[in-house]
């Protein structure tokens, strides 16, 4: 009595199986079951740009030091600070104002005196003292002159002449919309190669390059038969990158 249900029940789950694959197969002409796209992207084109734009510097900062030495640290130091004195009123006497001019450095060590003829150490020391002012001069006209009174006023170290722009605004926005111009006709570009059309910007990123990558030559003249060295202060430039993504239509 078991057995034969046993193989009653089997022939019914068959029958049931075959008659839902034939309901799968009738109606497979007639409705497609949608799958949802896993792939993420979308349709956009990224490109870069590249924007400069150039103008004159209007500031120009320069390293006006005094170095001395002294077995004496104490003489040593009085003729540091008369020096820097005398270049500090040198230069508010040629109208720069007292807070562009600024210490960047004042330095005291000894130093190991040696036999001329030995060189070997004496065991007697001497004291180096150096003092930096950094002055900013905001009519530039007037650095050769800064430079001639730096080094007449006891200077004996100069270095570090550059020029900059206090407001680069305006430079700043010439150059973003030559980068903005050049990356939408580089977009434009790609997108005619790939047979579509461009759309509306979707994305935009901006690297603003603070630094002033400079193009310009400086040059001072501290030589030959004295007066006002000459000075060019040239151009200097901004750049701008930026990354644009736009929406493409098929």
């Amino acid at each position: 009595m078991n057995h034969r249900y046993t193989k009653f029940a089997l022939l019914a789950g068959l029958l049931v199986l075959l008659t839902a694959l034939a309901g799968c197969a009738a109606g497979s002409g007639s409705t497609t079951a949608a799958i949802p796209s896993s792939q993420g992207y979308l349709d956009t084109i990224s490109v870069t740009g590249f924007g400069e734009a150039f103008g004159a510097p209007d500031t120009g900062t320069i390293q006006l030091g005094f170095s001395t030495s002294n077995v004496d640290i104490g003489q040593a130091m009085s003729q540091s600070n008369a020096t820097v004195e005398r270049l500090t009123q040198a230069m508010l006497g040629l109208g720069i104002a007292a807070e562009d001019i600024q210490t960047t450095n004042f330095s005291v060590w000894p130093e190991e005196r040696y036999d001329p003829l030995t060189g070997l150490p004496t065991g007697e020391k001497t004291y180096r003292v150096e003092n930096t002012l950094s002055v900013k001069v905001r009519q530039l006209d007037s650095m050769p002159q800064v430079i001639e009174a730096g080094l007449a006023n006891g200077a004996n170290n100069l270095y570090g002449l550059n020029f900059s722009i206090d407001d680069s605004g305006a430079l700043a926005a010439e150059a973003r919309s030559a980068a903005v111009a050049d990356a939408r006709a580089r977009a434009e570009e790609l997108a005619t190669e790939l047979g579509v059309s461009l759309g509306d910007a979707r994305i935009a990123n901006e690297i603003y390059n603070s630094g002033y990558p400079t193009s310009f030559e400086a040059a001072v003249g501290l030589g030959g038969g004295g007066g006002a060295p000459p000075v060019s202060e040239g151009q200097l430039s901004v750049n701008i990158q930026v990354v644009l993504t736009f929406d493409i239509v098929r």
